[in-house]
């Protein structure tokens, strides 16, 4: 009889006990819950920006890029938008690439890398305008901004409704790649050239003209401007100013593999 109350006892104890963690487990959860209620419905909302920190190379200032990416004046941290905030960034002309992330709980970190000039054109109308425009043959510099270092000049490109942030033709891709790679292998070739003509033969097809800074004989060329294209050119350029004969020239035409040399009439 006392072995079945002393079990009754510990049986009895036990069950308090597991509705004692019950009820802890459950004060818990309900505390939980609370709290992140009161986090959510009164702390959140009003949790501010209030540290931008901006990582920018390109020309813009740091209050256009705050205006461009729609952060001026007060806003919120869970309100902010990053992807929002890097599209209207990246629509920017002068910006190739953003990066945006938040940084709890009050930080908002932004990192703008901006397009490089790779070569220069000029637009007509009233006045000629200096333009400037990266690899991805997008417009991004006009007039003083264009950068007096150098370029090779473009010509023969057509702009109508010319603005900041428009492309050149696809087909020139290509090319404004080769000036990259020979910028980068061999500048000192790039150089040797002042100015590019752009000639098409076509809506996909187009030769380009070189004009060489030392040689007053233009150079007919079509395909891939590389080193080896750029070397022969002023080799054959140079051997013909040896003997006297570049002032009879009016053209070296590179597009074949036997070079033509194109005599002035009379």
């Amino acid at each position: 009889m006392t072995d079945i109350a002393a079990g009754s006892r510990r049986a009895a104890g036990r069950g308090a006990r597991q509705n004692r963690l019950v009820l802890a487990a459950l004060g818990l959860i309900l505390t939980f819950l609370l709290g992140e209620g009161i986090f959510h419905f009164l702390l959140a909302p009003n949790m501010r920006i209030e540290n931008i920190i901006i990582d920018n190379d390109t020309p813009l200032r740091r209050d256009d890029l705050l205006s461009a990416a729609g952060l001026r004046g007060q806003h919120y941290y869970f309100r902010v938008d990053v992807e929002a905030v890097k599209s209207r960034l990246e629509a920017l002309p002068a910006v190739k690439s953003a990066w945006v992330r938040k940084i709890f709980p009050g930080s908002l970190h932004i990192v703008t890398r901006g397009r490089q000039p790779v070569a220069a054109s000029f637009a007509g109308g009233d006045r000629t305008l200096a333009l400037a425009f990266d690899e991805d043959g997008v417009v991004f510099l006009t007039g003083a901004d264009v950068p007096d270092t150098g370029l090779p000049v473009l010509s023969g490109i057509r702009f109508e409704g010319l603005h900041a942030g428009m492309r050149l033709p696809d087909m020139l891709k290509p090319l404004l790649a080769d000036i990259v790679k020979l910028g980068k292998s061999s500048p000192a070739l790039l150089s040797a050239f002042s100015e590019m003509k752009i000639v098409r033969k076509g809506d996909e097809q187009f030769e380009v003209v070189l004009y060489p800074v030392y040689h007053r004989v233009p150079v007919r060329i079509e395909g891939e401007l590389n080193v080896e294209r750029c070397k022969a050119i002023l080799i054959v350029l140079d051997a013909l100013r040896q003997e006297g004969m570049l002032g009879r020239l009016e053209e070296l035409d590179f597009r074949a593999e036997d070079i033509i040399y194109r005599y002035k009439e009379g």
